[in-house]
């Protein structure tokens, strides 16, 4: 997509203006031309300025935009960021559905007054969020739909020019948000895309290409190197799977006179069977999204080097399928992990957890990290909890969760932690292993990170449970259905803060 930036004078001559309309007020700060126009419209009273309304009108007049749309944004006592960005991703919806894929849209101009929740929003915020409202929603994945006419196809924005009286910063700002939008249907794509193609070596090619693209370090570990590292929960999760698995390593030095260093890790399941606790209908078939962490860690990766962000990131991804077959580990088995430490199989669909935590200590031993943030599409349990809204987090470290907390905040992938008890941890002793990977269905998710903080030692470390958010049946305003990409906002987010 191209970004522009003009003044309102000259976007007059635009053919499809969008301006912002606040409920309840008696008229649009416009333009003397464009007021007179839009005066009847708004006498009509059709267009009350509600949340996400859109209207269309066509004045039919000289030296005005042939077809202009009003946005609603609500009540002004009751804006802020989210809201504009739910208002604009109906916009991009509305353009989209009419095939208009060129489009001028007036920054809203709110001021600096209190607004809901107390915040106060800059211009660059303000337009930060009507750029990420459109740039999130123009999203199809219609890889392998043949339609029937060629003007059936998507046909994503070609060209957003954003108008008013717009500084460096907000044009920078919005410019970024165009970046890690990107970052964030890369990730979509991944997740979206067949097991078939998205298998531990597509990750690994994805990961280099990463790397050729914007001249960083790739790492790609195969089946041999894992043995030699005795990686035994990774190759347990893989004995099942005619595909190999695969260790991926991509760092990016944005800052190299620093040594500070943190390890982003991404589950790469890249299906997930369940084994001989197989799952049911209903839950198997989108069981190719079960390395959305691998997606985000890639999509944080590729978004930080095209930001040119001043921070030092490793990559970390674990890949591998969970199949079916004769070798496949069983419920009872036990297996050395990395650490040295043995693992009762309570269950083979408690897997994830498997493959990070030989990742973890990978990680501990060989990166030595300030920090470590994981992403997975851990337990079942964390969408019964939070249902698809809220992401899971379970942390050793108070001001980690105090900068991603706020984050979420920031960019509305919110957060929540829930607590790591002894009661908890006392839930995965075994008789016969030094710890079992499954602690039964009480606090499933708590339970999991309870298991993975056993491989962390004392490094700093943040584990982010989005089993909910990786994936929706419905889409909801920006959020496509199914893969979302949720977690690249976030953790670039956390990165700038950090």
């Amino acid at each position: 997509m191209e970004v522009k930036f003009t003044k309102l004078e000259r976007a007059l001559k635009a053919d499809t203006l969008v301006l912002p309309f606040i409920e309840g007020e008696k008229e649009i700060e416009t333009d003397i031309k464009l007021k007179r126009v839009i005066k009847p419209a708004l006498a009509l009273k059709d267009t009350k300025g509600k949340k996400g309304e859109v209207s269309l009108f066509y004045p039919d007049k000289k030296d005005v935009p042939k077809r202009i749309f009003l946005v609603g944004l609500g009540k002004k006592e009751e804006l802020n960021i989210e809201p504009i960005r739910q208002a604009y991703a109906s916009v991009a919806k509305k353009l989209v559905s009419m095939k208009i894929n060129t489009a001028s849209i007036v920054v809203p101009e709110i001021g600096n007054d209190e607004l809901s929740r107390g915040e106060r929003l800059r211009p660059a915020d303000i337009a930060g969020a009507v750029a990420e409202g459109i740039f999130l929603s123009d999203y199809s994945f219609d890889k392998y739909v043949s339609p029937e006419k060629e003007e059936d196809k998507y046909q994503p924005l070609k060209s957003i020019t954003f108008v008013g009286n717009l500084p460096k910063r907000v044009t920078e700002t919005v410019r970024e948000k165009l970046v890690i939008a990107d970052a964030v249907k890369y990730a979509r794509d991944l997740q979206n895309d067949t097991a078939d193609l998205v298998c531990p070596e597509y990750l690994a090619q994805q990961a280099k290409a990463i790397a050729k693209e914007h001249g960083l370090k790739c790492t790609v570990l195969d089946k041999k190197k894992i043995e030699k590292l005795g990686m035994g929960l990774l190759l347990a999760v893989n004995r099942g799977s005619n595909l190999e698995p695969r260790f991926i390593l991509l760092e990016y030095k944005g800052d190299p006179k620093s040594k500070d260093k943190t390890a982003i890790l991404g589950k790469g399941l890249t299906f997930d069977s369940r084994r001989y606790n197989l799952k049911p209908t209903k839950f198997i078939e989108t069981m190719r999204e079960d390395m959305s962490g691998a997606a985000v860690t890639l999509g944080v990766i590729k978004g930080a080097a095209r930001l040119k962000l001043k921070k030092n990131l490793v990559g970390v991804i674990p890949a591998t399928e969970n199949m079916i077959g004769s070798r496949a580990y069983k419920p009872g088995d036990i297996y050395p992990s990395m650490s040295g430490k043995t693992v009762e199989i309570g269950s083979t669909d408690a897997e994830g957890r498997l493959i990070l935590a030989d990742a973890l200590t990978y990680i501990v031993q060989k990166i030595k990290p300030a920090r470590i943030i994981d992403f997975a599409t851990l337990t079942g349990a964390m969408l019964i909890t939070f249902g698809d809204v809220v992401i899971g987090v379970m942390t050793n470290d108070d001001k980690i969760y105090e900068t991603i907390y706020k984050a979420g905040e920031a960019t509305y992938e919110r957060v929540w932690r829930l607590p790591i008890y002894d009661e908890y941890r006392e839930l995965l002793k075994s008789d016969i292993a030094d710890i079992k990977n499954l602690g039964g269905r009480p606090a499933g998710s708590i339970t999991a990170a309870a298991f993975l903080e056993k491989f962390v030692e004392e490094t700093p470390w943040l584990h982010l449970d989005i089993a909910g958010v990786s994936w929706l049946e419905k889409e909801r305003h920006y959020l496509p259905k199914y893969g979302t990409g949720t977690g690249v906002r976030l953790m670039i987010e956390f990165l700038k803060r950090m």
